[in-house]
Order: structure tokens, then sequence, then C-alpha cells
């Protein structure tokens, strides 16, 4: 009895080195896009970011509390940006954390939501299906959720800035990119998250 509990609990304690290892390889990943072009993919049409994929990778691979970290650092690494080296004329606002951080600790929250409430209610043959829609899923809240809190609380402040009513900046950068995002995301991250899955299990 003695030898089968301290073989679970050596099981348990590599599990957590591991999970622990894959969220600091994700985190240093995310510093390195964020902060480079590795983090944007440029198309004729549109530039696409997406530095936010670890954090769909660690919480659909890892669990909530290793998207939750990733994510934080994301929205801390944003908000460090937005301090030191701000490029765009949005880029000030994200000074603000319930800009730059809350709509990212939220991907985390909404992938992990809808990937349990599928497998909860559909077959276990589906997962490919059910990582696509948790991507999709997160993925929009970070769009949707940053550009929300953009316009909540800086409505005004963006239209004396830029001279443009900051709901029409605003359906102007969804419109233009947000499908082309969610293709992209989806492509990456759907083969990504089968390959670590696979060598999780084993």
């Amino acid at each position: 009895m003695e030898n089968i509990k301290n073989v679970t609990s050596n099981h348990h304690s590599t599990e957590s080195l591991k999970t622990m290892a894959l969220t600091g390889m994700l985190v240093a990943i995310t510093l390195v896009m964020i902060n480079t072009p590795l983090g944007r993919i440029t198309l004729p049409i549109v530039s696409v970011t997406i530095a936010h994929i670890p954090i769909l990778i660690a919480t659909l691979c890892l669990g909530l509390g290793s998207g939750l970290i990733v994510a934080l650092v994301f929205g801390m690494a944003s908000l460090f940006i937005a301090l030191t080296s701000p490029a765009s004329i949005l880029d000030p606002f994200f000074v603000n954390p319930l800009v730059s951080i809350l709509p990212r600790l939220l991907i985390p929250v909404t992938t992990y939501g809808v990937i349990k409430l599928c497998q909860l209610i559909g077959k276990k043959k589906r997962a490919t299906i059910y990582n696509i829609l948790a991507i999709i899923v997160g993925n929009l809240t970070n769009t949707f959720g940053v550009y929300l809190m953009l316009y909540l609380i800086y409505a005004k402040a963006i239209l004396e800035k830029s001279g443009t009513p900051a709901i029409t900046l605003i359906i102007t950068a969804i419109s233009t990119s947000t499908l082309f995002k969610c293709i992209i995301v989806v492509l990456i991250t759907t083969p990504i998250v089968a390959i670590i899955s696979k060598q999780i299990k084993k």
C-alpha cells in the first residue's frame, strides 16, 4: 500500500513539474512574440496579431491555472509596452489594466468554459472540433474584450485624439481583421494543441 502511495505521489510530482515547465516555456514564448515581429503576421490586406496564441495553448493543454498565468504575463507586457514605447494612437490607453490586463485574463476563462461545456454535452471523439470552437471563442474574447473596454472607458478621449468617433475606429478594426485573425489563429493553434496534448498523455 505504501509503495502505491509513493508511486502516486511521484506521478503527481512529475505531472506538476511538467506543467510548470511547459507553462514557463509558454510564458517565455509569449514575451518573445509580444516584443518582436513573431507576434504579428502581415498580410496584403491586414496585419494580424497572434501573440495571444500561447494563452490558448496553455489553457487547452495544461488547464485554466496555466492559461491565467500566461494571460497575466501577456497583459502585463502589453501594459509595459504602452508605458515605455507606444507605437499607435491607441497604445497609450493600454496603461490602464482594465484595457491591457482584464480582457487577456478573460481569454483562458472563456476558452476553458467552452471546452468543458463541449466535453460535458458532447462526444469525446470530437475533441478537435471542441478545441476549434474553444480557440475561436478565446480569440474573439481577446478582440472584443479589448475594444469593448477601450470604448467604455476612452470613447471621448479617442474622439479627441483621432478626430474619429471611437465606435467608427473599432468597427473598422474589427471588420477588417477579425475573420482573418480567427482563421490564422485556428490553423496555427489547433495542430499545436493536438501534438502537445498527445505528448502530455504519454
